[in-house]
């Protein structure tokens, strides 16, 4: 009974945070798109949504983000910043150390979402079509041209795609050779495990701890192409350190994992 009224509370915060986060998304979106318009793609339109949104959905999901090591975004910049994508609510977690004048890399599919895509273009971030390898390359070059230009950080997420297991997936190549081509060191960013306060899919979510940490930098100083791998070892390796530092100290996750159906021979019995 208990589990079956916990599991109700957490539906309806899943259902009412959804609700509210929709409206705010499209709400800041559409603030931050004016201020971008009328004072340009540096006018810190994206740290003005990023912040906003952050912070009032922290206050609507009951969610404390503890963050350490964020001196090393201002020590170590221009960079590439490398933060796995867990969930949708990742900027929710990483709105509020959203690093002024970075560019992002993210999905093609971001501009069609209502304002907020008119707004990842307006301030100067980039949308990479996964479907096409020579296009997605020749965008990630572009966007490494374009930071050492400037001298900003470029924000990317390695695995390529959201994955909340607490194993990493293969990482992508193209933001490491970012890297490379820009000289950029890449700084780390470990989170603990988001299962512990959402499950998108079974549309639960409760109050809690997030924490996140800027790791030391990995410098790419005098790299060339044929040090890729060996690059992408060490930073998986000081990842996956991180992770498994923050997830000791995680609440388990919010709902038990699915039960699978059990072998022939035991169903049997």
């Amino acid at each position: 009974m208990r589990h079956l009224l916990l599991r109700c509370v957490y539906t309806l915060h899943f259902v009412a945070a959804s609700i509210v986060g929709g409206v705010l998304l499209v709400a800041v979106s559409g603030v931050a798109l004016a201020i971008a318009i009328l004072r340009g793609p540096k006018g810190h339109a994206a740290v003005f949504a990023a912040r906003t949104y952050s912070r009032v959905m922290q206050r609507v999901l009951g969610w404390r983000v503890e963050a350490e090591g964020l001196e090393r975004l201002a020590e170590v910049t221009p960079s590439v910043v490398m933060a796995r994508h867990q969930s949708n609510l990742d900027v929710v977690v990483y709105g509020e150390i959203f690093p002024k004048g970075a560019i992002a890399i993210g999905k093609k599919e971001l501009e069609r979402i209502p304002l907020f895509g008119w707004l990842w273009k307006a301030t100067g971030n980039v949308l990479i079509d996964r479907r096409t390898v020579t296009a997605a390359m020749e965008t990630i070059r572009a966007a490494a041209e374009a930071a050492r230009a400037v001298g900003v950080s470029v924000w990317v997420a390695p695995e390529g795609h959201r994955n909340m297991g607490r194993e990493m997936l293969p990482f992508k190549k193209g933001v490491f050779h970012l890297a490379i081509s820009a000289q950029f060191p890449i700084l780390p960013i470990a989170v603990s495990p988001l299962s512990a306060v959402i499950d998108a899919p079974r549309w639960a979510a409760r109050p809690g701890r997030v924490r996140l940490r800027v790791l030391p930098p990995v410098p790419t100083a005098g790299l060339g192409p044929g040090d890729l791998e060996g690059l992408m070892a060490r930073v998986r390796a000081v990842l996956e350190e991180g992770q498994r530092d923050l997830a000791e100290g995680a609440r388990e996750p919010i709902l038990p994992a699915p039960r699978r159906g059990l072998p022939r021979e035991e169903a049997r019995a």
